[in-house]
């Protein structure tokens, strides 16, 4: 069978353990799709709904779950059906670059379960994942694909607007390095991508109830998000306050260990995170000591998107399953990444020893 199939199906498993998990455990999902999850704007109709974030997912949800009135599991099928097609997606172009560098055998990276789990079932991160794909599928400079990226960027805003001023950086960046037009378009584009990033910055700064962007009320909002987050008592709490950021950044990326909880999820997001540890190392110890990089940009882009997620979970966040939760659509780049430079290097390395 081919492996394309395979993950199709994976991804879609994980709907259904998703679903077992929240109906078992509780969580956001169930509220996005009965309109629970925030209330606060009173909304009957399903325009009244509109809004940002969880507003915005709600509104989402309205037709399928009030109009349709389809059950919480065919909701969760529904989302790791459309997720399931951007996993394939994003499959299918990354192994067009890299079959000839990586064993077949790396293909079940793409099976790492965390990844799945939350990008399968209703919520968030099942739409960040498939606005990333479609934003990272369409970084081409041809009319059409600039226009999916922009949409891309303007669904995460509505998701989660702090996601779409990362997704408005990395087109930015990609913009000033590859841009095929002459001086004067490249000003008016770079122009237009900084004024996008100050009005999601403005509407950032309205979501978050800050007065302007500055250290100390960057301070008091990180303050509040981690005392709200106390609140909860959770089981999974992390004193991440108390760290200095590089821990708290590695924490972020690389934790809970196997050992730091109990459950078989959380043991299984364990090992996932141990093998990443084992994995990211090696491909630095390779790529220091032959000076050979991946440097395939589809991942360098992923991996800058999981870096800023990472430097504001670090500083935000302080309970292993909303970190696991969160790091979960962009981890991937991570792991290719490093395969693609481990493998790089050993062929190096192979190919300098059949030339003696």
């Amino acid at each position: 069978m081919p492996f394309r199939y395979i993950l199709f199906c994976y991804h879609l498993i994980f709907s259904l353990i998703f679903y077992a998990y929240i109906m078992e455990y509780g969580g956001d999902a169930l509220g996005y799709w009965t309109m629970q999850a925030d209330s606060s704007q009173g909304a009957e109709s399903w325009m009244q709904h509109w809004g940002l974030g969880t507003f915005f997912v709600q509104w989402l949800n309205y037709v399928p779950s009030q109009l349709l009135g389809m059950p919480f599991w065919a909701g969760n099928l529904l989302y790791g059906l459309i997720s399931a097609f951007a996993w394939l997606a994003i499959f299918q172009r990354i192994n067009k670059v890299t079959e000839t560098v990586l064993p077949r055998f790396t293909r079940l990276i793409w099976l790492l379960p965390n990844m799945h789990f939350w990008t399968a079932g209703v919520g968030k991160e099942s739409l960040i994942w498939m606005f990333f794909v479609l934003f990272i599928l369409n970084l081409k400079f041809r009319k059409q694909n600039m226009i999916l990226c922009l949409a891309a960027v303007f669904l995460m805003f509505l998701v989660r607007p702090l996601y779409a001023s990362f997704l408005l950086f990395i087109l930015l960046f990609f913009w000033l390095k590859n841009s095929p037009y002459t001086p004067k378009q490249t000003i008016l584009g770079t122009l237009v991508l900084v004024l996008g990033l100050g009005f999601v910055t403005s509407k950032l700064l309205l979501f978050t109830h800050m007065e302007a962007l500055n250290l100390e009320n960057i301070k008091a909002y990180i303050q509040f998000q981690q005392e709200f987050l106390m609140g909860f008592k959770a089981d999974t709490y992390l004193p991440m306050e108390q760290y200095a950021f590089p821990w708290a950044f590695l924490s972020f990326l690389f934790r809970p260990m196997p050992w730091e909880g109990t459950g078989i999820l959380f043991i299984l997001a364990g090992l996932e995170n141990l093998f990443a540890v084992l994995l990211v190392t090696g491909a630095l110890m390779l790529g220091v000591w032959k000076q050979i990089w991946s440097k395939n940009e589809g991942f360098i882009y992923g991996i800058i998107f999981l870096f800023l997620i990472s430097v504001v979970g670090s500083l935000t966040l302080n309970n292993f399953g909303i970190m696991l939760r969160y790091k979960s659509p962009a981890m991937i780049f991570l792991y290719l990444w490093a395969l693609d430079t481990i493998f790089s290097g050993l062929k190096l390395i192979l190919a300098k020893q059949n030339n003696k």
